[in-house]
């Protein structure tokens, strides 16, 4: 298969004080509401704004202490919901504190542990996941908490990185990390009343994206060797956190590290997972790829983000030689598809060379 070279066109940078050291945050990049969020820290603040630039950053002080929370936004970034060691918080968008939930402590010596959050699409409450009793018996597992916005206080709970889809934002996807061992993801639902969970077949890895039906995940294995829809070689990895597009493409990296200094980016096909064009932008560019509604992408680069607009990559030509624009002969990956639902997995492989 030949994978033609893809040079994006370069848009206006954006200021992003911050962003580069905030990526291993699990807060830094959301999709929530139609929109992509990042958020960063600063001086003891919290700074939250919309990737595409459009509106001024949201300051506020941080209501953690530690820079250690996750930030969330509501519907139209009007409030903004924080999970910290002990307490979820609700700040208006001027950082006035409206309610605080208290809960058992992540870690008693202020560790790693967090929760993590999501407004429902009304705005009209908060789903969190928050620590669960801890009885003489024992840690008895975390807890998806629903809380009221008015009030902060709870209106159904279920006994856990919230997800939404780019275009449509009436799924939460609730992924719980199990350390390096897989993770277990749920289909979160609140109707009102009460919280309906559903447990998903997908404990490979954290889901990073689902497509507008809710029909589709993407999941990252623990590692990168494995993306759902599929494998990569054994020598790469993916890398960053990959999305769906209009339910038909996925913006992936590649590299051979995690965090490796230069990577290659490939639009996917995400029916068949035939990478469509190798993108080559005019300098190096990191693992992170923060896709936006208009299928153009940000990438970072030290305190700014580098805005890129592609143009559709043409489809796949029939398997050929050919060479890296380095000199090297390119290896695209070799993948393996995996559609997922409720209820059953199927596999097909798709085997590619070049």
């Amino acid at each position: 298969m030949t994978i033609a070279p893809l040079t994006p066109q370069a848009a206006a940078d954006l200021p992003c004080p911050g962003i580069t050291e905030s990526l291993d945050r699990t807060d830094a990049w959301q999709t929530r509401h139609g929109g992509t969020w990042l958020t960063t820290r600063e001086d003891g603040d919290v700074l939250a704004r919309r990737a595409d630039g459009t509106e001024r950053a949201v300051r506020f002080p941080d209501p953690t202490g530690d820079h250690r929370g996750y930030t969330t936004p509501a519907p139209g970034g009007t409030a903004f919901a924080v999970c910290g060691n002990s307490a979820v918080t609700l700040l208006d968008s001027n950082g006035t504190a409206r309610w605080n939930h208290p809960h058992d402590p992540w870690s008693a010596d202020h560790g790693s542990g967090r929760g993590t959050c999501a407004f429902t699409p009304d705005g009209r409450h908060l789903i969190a996941v928050v620590p669960g009793p801890l009885a003489t018996g024992g840690y008895e597992g975390d807890v998806l908490v629903v809380l009221d916005r008015a009030a902060g206080t709870p209106a159904a709970t279920a006994t856990y990185e919230i997800r939404q889809s780019l275009e449509d934002s009436g799924q939460l996807v609730v992924s719980a990390g199990r350390g390096q061992d897989g993770a277990l993801t749920y289909i979160a639902v609140f109707d009102g009343t009460d919280l309906h969970t559903t447990e998903l077949d997908t404990k490979d890895g954290p889901v990073t994206d689902i497509d507008t039906a809710g029909q589709h995940l993407l999941t990252l294995e623990r590692g990168g060797a494995n993306l759902t829809l599929r494998t990569l070689g054994e020598d790469q990895r993916f890398v960053g956190r990959p999305v769906l597009l209009g339910d038909s493409l996925i913006p992936a990296a590649v590299a051979d590290e995690e965090w490796a200094e230069e990577t290659r980016h490939f639009p996917i096909d995400a029916a068949t997972l035939q990478p469509l064009a190798e993108i080559t932008y005019p300098h190096p560019a990191g693992p992170d790829i923060t896709p936006l509604p208009d299928s153009s992408r940000l990438t970072p680069d030290d305190d700014r983000l580098n805005h890129w607009h592609l143009h559709q990559p043409p489809p796949p030509e029939p398997p050929t030689r050919h060479r890296h624009p380095s000199g090297h002969h390119a290896t695209p990956p070799t993948l393996q598809a995996r559609v997922i639902n409720q209820s059953h997995t199927s596999n097909t492989q798709i085997k590619m060379t070049c």
